[in-house]
């Protein structure tokens, strides 16, 4: 462990430096808080040297430093463990200083197993601690793409500080825009990050089987329940709940919901006992909550309940210093690291130009569509303004096409079509009339097909269409 002595006393800090080097720990001096100070605010540094390197495990502070308190460092040391340490030290010294904050207290001259002691618990925990931090960032790296200092930045930031709290969290912002990231990154920095995250998609719940899915049912309350079903709160129980979209909860599940939030008891339904449930709600809605509040859709006391914290997410639109590495982060996981495909500067630019209505997640479309339809290594600009042209206007495209292809006639039977023929004539049609639409481009017919470009080859091959025959191929 890295440790701070703040003792105005040279000799003692001398001794303490020495007995922890032979520990194996490594020490840092201040001979008071002004001198602390520095230290702590220096971090990392290039050259070793008294108060340089990175910022100290755990802090040892005499209680009196001449005309200073020592015990005034913990209001600046919160993420910190501070051991106060004093001569002239006694039970309401100790008491004081352990209620503002301190770790423990150590009387001088101080016990070296006693010291070695805490100092052993401290570095366990504090190795326990950097290992799931170690893996709650490996999470965020795997699920998650943004610029430094952005607004996501921002509000993972804000997750994380309210995540610590007991606090209910409302997470606001437009569909797609990263909320359950969000709400997930609040669960991990929350003393629940060991139990389970339980998501539930409030859109999809039907008012018939709302309570059922929120509460459970007990054998017997309805037909087919054979056997004691758990809801949404129990198996959340101990972790987080995350309610997506909270704003279509049905209205007469509000009330329930609101019971059980403030209770911390819900009731399967065919019961008659309440079951104690503690869990976290995090919620997230793409509505104006306040809003459906005045519109009589949704119930003003439950949306205090909700929003105890709020965070907002904003659009892509409002946050475009993500639009690059959103754009590499997704590449990478549609095709994988090693497939050599890249995005151009004039593609990029082209992303960053772009208003991106549905946020993240029309990105994430579009960059997996560009990945699986380039036909070389190489996204530029011009192709990705083709396969947006050919996805946004694929149906108009497709109704365009269909009014072009002949109505089939029905003649007399004896001049039918074998059923076989018949369907290869229409592809026949139907693809020469898709390629015309792309101006040739088999990338861009293929988009508006629904095919991969190498199949459409493949088609034109075997429908005997020439792709010569169209100067944009």
């Amino acid at each position: 462990m890295r440790i701070l002595i703040i003792d105005d006393d040279a000799t003692l800090r001398a001794e303490l430096a020495t007995f922890l080097s032979l520990n194996g720990h490594e020490s840092v001096q201040a001979a008071n808080l002004a001198e602390a100070r520095q230290v702590l605010a220096r971090g990392p540094a290039p050259r070793p040297g008294p108060g340089r390197g990175p910022a100290p495990d755990l802090v040892l502070a005499d209680l009196y430093l001449g005309a200073e308190r020592g015990s005034d460092i913990l209001t600046e040391t919160m993420a910190i463990p501070v051991i106060m340490i004093s001569g002239a030290g006694g039970i309401r010294e100790a008491v004081e200083a352990l209620k503002n904050g301190a770790w423990d207290f150590l009387e001088k001259p101080i016990d070296p197993d006693r010291l070695l002691g805490i100092i052993r618990n401290l570095s366990r925990g504090l190795a326990a601690e950097r290992s799931i931090e170690a893996l709650r960032r490996a999470w965020l790296v795997e699920h998650a793409a943004f610029a430094p200092a952005s607004p996501f930045e921002a509000a993972l930031d804000e997750a994380r500080r309210v995540g610590a709290s007991p606090l209910s969290i409302l997470v606001t912002g437009p569909s797609g825009c990263g909320k359950e990231i969000i709400a997930r990154w609040a669960h991990y920095g929350s003393s629940r990050s060991g139990e389970a995250f339980v998501a539930v998609n409030c859109a999809a719940i039907s008012p018939e089987l709302a309570d059922t899915a929120f509460f459970g049912a007990r054998r017997g309350a309805y037909t087919g329940a054979d056997s004691d079903r758990p809801g949404w709160f129990q198996a959340a129980d101990g972790g987080t709940l995350f309610l997506d979209e909270v704003g279509e909860i049905p209205q007469a599940t509000q009330a329930k919901l609101l019971r059980a939030v403030e209770s911390g008891e819900v009731q399967r339904v065919g019961s008659t006992e309440p079951e104690r449930v503690s869990l976290r709600i995090v919620s997230a809605s793409n509505r104006d909550l306040a809003a459906e509040v005045r519109l009589g859709r949704f119930r003003e006391d439950l949306l205090w309940r909700l929003a105890q914290a709020t965070i907002r997410v904003p659009p892509l639109s409002d946050r475009c210093q993500d639009i690059a590495p959103l754009a590499a982060f997704f590449l990478e996981r549609a095709r994988g690291s090693n497939s050599g495909i890249t995005l151009s500067s004039d593609a990029m630019a082209w992303l960053e130009s772009r208003n991106w209505p549905g946020n993240a997640r029309e990105l994430r479309a579009m960059i997996e569509r560009a990945a699986w339809l380039v036909e070389d290594l190489h996204i530029d600009a011009a192709f990705l303004s083709r396969i947006s042209s050919g996805n946004e206007n694929a149906n108009r495209l497709h109704m365009g096409i269909v009014s072009t292809i002949p109505v089939l006639r029905v003649d007399p039977p004896g001049s039918l079509l074998p059923l076989r023929d018949a369907r290869e004539d229409f592809e026949r049609t139907y693809v020469s009339r898709a390629l015309e639409a792309a101006g040739g481009s088999v990338t861009a017919a293929a988009a508006i097909l629904g095919m991969l470009p190498n199949n459409l080859s493949r088609k034109l091959k075997d429908l005997g269409i020439s792709r010569a025959a169209w100067p944009g191929r």
